[in-house]
C-alpha cells in the first residue's frame, strides 16, 4: 500500500509539472530583437599584425563575434560569460557583414536562439590551396543559446517564407525544451 501511494504522488508530481510545461509553452510571448553586423559592432585588435574582429552588441549579455583568420571568417556567439558557442561555419571573405542581420529569438524577454544568413559552399575546389568550394547558395541557420543547443536547423534562402519559417524553427526548438 505504501509503495502504492507514492507510486500515485510521484505520477501526480509528473503530470502536474507537464501541464505546467504545456501551459507555460502555450502562454510564451516569442519576439526578435536584431544586431546589424556593420553597425551595431566594436572592432577590436588590427595592431602589430593582428587581424582584425569585432564584436557586436547582442541581447541579455550575448555577443556575435566576426574575426578574420588566414583564409576565412569566423563568426560565434559569446556567452555573458565569455564562453564561445553555436555551430556557425566559417565563411569566405566574399561573405559581406555589411548586409547581415542577426536575428536573436526571445520567449518573454529572454534569448534563447539566433537566426543568421549564411552562405552555402560545394564540395569541389577550383584549385587545392582554396578554403572553400563555390558559393552555391544561402541558409539561414538556427542556433540555440545556451541550456537551448538542442536548436540546430538550416533553412535554404530560397525558400518561399524562410524567415517565418525559421522562427517557426527556433520557437518550436524552445517549447519542445519546456516540455522535456
Amino acid at each position: 500500500m505504501k509503495h502504492l501511494v507514492m507510486l500515485l504522488a510521484f505520477s501526480a508530481i509528473l503530470s502536474a509539472g507537464n501541464i505546467y510545461a504545456q501551459k507555460t509553452a502555450k502562454t510564451t510571448k516569442f519576439s526578435s530583437v536584431y544586431t546589424n553586423l556593420n553597425k551595431d559592432c566594436k572592432t577590436v585588435g588590427g595592431d602589430d599584425g593582428q587581424d582584425e574582429a569585432a564584436y557586436c552588441r547582442g541581447v541579455g549579455g550575448y555577443k556575435m563575434y566576426v574575426g578574420a583568420a588566414a583564409a576565412a571568417m569566423m563568426i560565434s556567439i559569446q556567452t555573458p560569460e565569455k564562453e564561445t558557442i553555436g555551430d556557425i561555419p566559417m565563411q569566405g571573405f566574399d561573405y559581406d557583414t555589411t548586409k547581415i542581420n542577426v536575428e536573436w529569438r526571445l520567449a518573454n524577454g529572454k534569448p534563447f536562439a539566433v537566426i543568421i544568413r549564411i552562405f552555402k559552399y560545394g564540395d569541389e575546389k577550383a584549385n587545392e590551396s582554396d578554403y572553400f568550394g563555390k558559393k552555391i547558395g544561402e541558409e539561414l541557420k538556427i542556433v540555440g543559446l545556451k541550456g537551448f543547443d538542442g536548436i540546430n536547423f538550416n533553412v535554404d534562402a530560397k525558400t518561399p517564407g524562410a524567415n517565418v519559417k525559421a522562427r517557426e524553427l527556433a520557437d518550436n526548438g524552445y517549447r519542445r525544451k519546456l516540455q522535456n
